[in-house]
């Protein structure tokens, strides 16, 4: 993952750039939440299609929604996008449904985290931080001996 959210993945043919910004959770938002306005069904937040994800029970064209405005956030033309997700998502044949939630997860989750690498780097450069200022040797020191 990268300090901007992003992170790169081995999806369809090779190793790609996925990203969301806030562009992207917004056209994600209107999408998925229009789908299930139609419906009747509740609307949904991105916590939400992550928590589906995790249980492997997001709606095909939310998990499709995911992965393409990734690909582009990540730099891809829209075009590209498509034609990468008509080969490498929807024939199911050839790549389920279920393979296809991971990568969905892991692009959605980096969005909303950002770089976890990074911050675990930060809780460790705060606790050095902390401790570094503080002298091992004790506060007082005992009196000599006779």
């Amino acid at each position: 993952m990268s300090a901007d959210g992003g992170i790169s993945l081995f999806w369809g043919d090779e190793e790609h750039r996925f990203r969301m910004a806030i562009g992207q959770f917004r056209e994600l938002q209107e999408k998925v939440n229009l789908r299930r306005i139609r419906i009747g069904a509740p609307i949904v937040g991105p916590m939400d299609l992550v928590r589906q994800l995790q249980a492997n029970n997001a709606w095909p064209d939310d998990v499709r929604d995911i992965v393409r405005l990734g690909l582009v956030g990540g730099g891809m033309e829209p075009v590209a996008a498509h034609r990468l997700l008509t080969t490498y998502f929807d024939d199911t044949d050839r790549y389920p449904l279920l393979s296809q939630m991971k990568p969905a997860y892991l692009i959605l989750l980096a969005g909303l985290t950002g770089p976890i690498e990074d911050a675990n780097a930060k809780k460790k450069t705060k606790r050095k931080r902390r401790t570094s200022g503080r002298s091992t040797s004790p506060s007082t020191t005992a009196p000599g001996a006779p």
